[in-house]
């Protein structure tokens, strides 16, 4: 009975304790009612009839089928208001989690496409991040996501277009996509662009590729920051590179079983990176696409590798280490939710300690 308490409380203070999100895209959060919705609006003759064939739309087996569902749904935001929708609604799931800090991508490309400049984009993106009275405790930064299906001039002049526009709300630029199809070489010049105007740089690597892939992200395009990583495990030099300079992996774990990265989660090394000292994350990548919360992230990271309260504190402060935010804006939170994590752990001891005493 005691065990079975121990885990209510530890279920308890991952729903209360502070998190932080570095690996989501805005096009993998659309709630299916969402998508229903921009699709009756914006398409009406291809609408799905109910919420079960939207669901179906997210049906793959592999990453090829999983991006050509993402596309078949994000396609139905056609205007600004209907992305500020999907942004918003975002927002609000975060919030409901207590999560306090978020980076999140953006595909700006598509909706550039779309008739609109990357400052109108930009700019109503920023507006829903002042939806919310501070007592929410969301701050929101924005990466722009260059695609990898994209023509390298194309990714090359969108991200001149970022270094020119200077928006305060842009903290980087992060490059997706199929790495085994379009490999890091090809968007050399982006990332060279973007160092030199100083943009912070992230690289989806070691997912539909091997370790190799995360060498080229870091070598190549002098990645801050590494998306996935999880094949890294495959080159005990490349871990213990990523160890010793402690270049942050931002893993999701959902995602890797889902797209069968990983064959189960008690397989995955997110366990060996961790106890190795790697900086690692916990993210969702497509929440709504997998189902997933970022709550239940942590959940499942206590439950197959064996986490108590001050390792998932710990991964909570990596997110703050491994964000593109400023130092000085690093070291406030750092404070803020070290102070929360602190309180949360006293008072769910506390009760920890009535429960026991009235078995």
């Amino acid at each position: 009975m005691v065990a079975g308490v121990v885990e209510k409380n530890l279920k308890e203070f991952i729903k209360r304790m502070p998190k932080v999100e570095l690996h989501l895209h805005l096009e993998g959060s659309i709630r299916p009612q969402t998508a229903l919705e921009l699709m009756r609006r914006n398409d009406p003759s291809n609408a799905p009839a109910n919420l079960y064939d939207v669901k179906k739309i997210y049906r793959f087996d592999d990453l090829s089928e999983f991006v050509q569902g993402m596309r078949n749904v994000s396609d139905n935001i056609q205007n600004l208001a209907d992305l500020q929708q999907v942004t918003l609604e975002l927002f609000h799931s975060l919030i409901e989690q207590n999560v306090q800090y978020v980076e999140y991508d953006c595909a700006v490309q598509k909706y550039i496409d779309l008739g609109f400049s990357l400052e109108e984009i930009v700019d109503a993106l920023y507006r829903c991040s002042l939806e919310f009275p501070v007592k929410n405790r969301l701050k929101s930064n924005l990466v722009i996501n260059l695609q990898r299906s994209h023509d390298p001039a194309k990714v090359s002049a969108l991200v001149e277009q970022v270094v020119e526009l200077d928006h305060p709300y842009i903290v980087g630029i992060g490059l997706s996509g199929d790495e085994s199809a379009y490999p890091q070489s090809l968007f050399v010049e982006a990332f060279q662009i973007a160092r030199q105007a100083g943009l912070h740089r992230t690289v989806h690597a070691g997912e539909a590729a091997g370790a190799a892939s995360v060498w080229d992200a870091i070598t190549q395009l002098h990645a801050e920051r590494i998306d996935h990583g999880t094949r890294a495990i495959d080159d005990y030099k490349l871990v213990r590179y990523l160890q010793e300079h402690q270049i942050p992996l931002t893993q999701c774990l959902s995602s890797n079983i889902n797209l069968n990265v990983v064959d189960g989660y008690e397989n995955h090394p997110f366990g060996e990176f961790y106890k190795r000292g790697l900086c690692v994350t916990l993210n969702t990548d497509d929440p709504q696409v997998f189902g997933i919360s970022l709550t239940q992230e942590f959940e499942i990271a206590a439950k197959y590798f064996n986490l108590g309260f001050d390792d998932l504190a710990r991964i909570a402060r990596n997110g703050i280490t491994a964000s593109f935010e400023s130092e000085q804006n690093k070291l406030f939170y750092h404070k803020r939710i070290e102070k929360e994590l602190t309180f949360l752990e006293k008072e769910i001891q506390h009760e920890y300690v009535n429960q026991v005493s009235t078995i």
